[in-house]
C-alpha cells in the first residue's frame, strides 16, 4: 500500500468514527422539499480527494455555483438513496462503488431547499467521470489535504438582508450562536478556494457541509 493509498484509509477511519460518535441535527421544516447531496471521499495514489461539481450555467438556481453531487428526494426514498441516485445520474458515480459512512446536519438553503448531507467512501474511484451535460458544467476533484492547511478557510460576515426576496429568514439565521451575530442581525458566509487562481470558490451551503465534516473528523 502506498503512501496515498494508506491516507485514504486514515482519513476514511477518522471519518467513520466521526460521524458514529455524534447524532447528527435533523430539522423540521414542512414549507421546504427535502433534499440531499453525497459528499464523496475518493481514494487516489496521491491521497484522498473530494469530489465536486460546478452546475450548468443555464441552470435556473444556483446556475455556474459549486456543489457536491445532489438534488431533491423522490417519492419515498430516503436522503441517502437519493444522494447515490443523484450522484450517478449528475457523474456517473456507480452506488455500488460507495460506501456511506454517515450524515452530516441538516442544512437549509435560500431555494428552500432542506439538504440532508451523505457522506461517502470511494475505494474504487473511476479514472475520470461523466457528466450530466445539462446539470453540470465540470466534474473535478480536490485533494483532502488541500482542506486540512487552515489557511485554506476563510469568511465573511453578511447582513441578513442579503437574503434574497422571499426566502424564509428565521430557518436560514436559526444557526449556532458562532455562525450568527443576532445583535447586528448578520451571519457567517465560509469560503474555500478549491484551486488557487482558478476561480473555483466553494462557498454558502457547500462550504458549511465541508466545513462540518472537517471539524468532525480532523479537528
Amino acid at each position: 500500500m502506498g503512501d496515498g493509498e494508506r491516507a485514504f484509509e486514515q482519513a476514511g477511519t477518522r471519518i467513520r468514527e466521526a460521524l458514529a460518535g455524534r447524532r447528527p441535527r435533523r430539522i423540521s421544516l414542512p414549507s421546504f422539499q427535502r433534499a440531499a447531496v453525497l459528499v464523496p471521499v475518493l481514494r487516489r495514489v496521491d491521497g484522498p480527494t473530494l469530489l465536486f461539481t460546478r452546475r450548468a450555467d443555464g441552470l435556473r438556481r444556483h446556475r455556474g455555483e459549486i456543489s457536491f453531487p445532489g438534488g431533491h428526494l423522490e417519492g419515498a426514498e430516503d436522503a441517502r438513496a437519493a444522494a447515490l441516485r443523484e450522484a450517478l445520474e449528475e457523474v456517473a458515480l456507480d452506488p455500488g462503488a460507495v460506501e456511506v459512512v454517515g450524515d452530516l446536519d441538516d442544512r437549509p438553503s435560500v431555494t428552500q431547499y432542506l439538504v440532508t448531507p451523505v457522506v461517502g467512501l470511494v475505494a474504487e474511484p473511476p479514472a475520470s467521470f461523466g457528466r450530466d451535460e445539462r446539470e453540470v458544467e465540470e466534474v473535478f476533484e480536490v485533494p483532502l489535504a488541500k482542506f486540512l492547511d487552515p489557511g485554506s478557510l476563510r469568511f465573511e460576515w453578511w447582513d441578513g438582508s442579503r437574503i434574497p426576496p422571499g426566502a424564509p429568514r428565521r430557518p436560514l439565521l436559526d444557526l449556532d450562536d458562532e455562525e450568527v451575530d443576532r445583535e447586528q442581525g448578520r451571519y457567517r458566509v465560509y469560503f474555500f478556494d478549491a484551486v488557487a487562481g482558478s476561480g473555483r470558490v466553494i462557498w454558502g451551503l457547500t462550504a458549511r457541509v465541508l466545513k462540518d465534516l472537517l471539524d468532525r473528523a480532523f479537528s
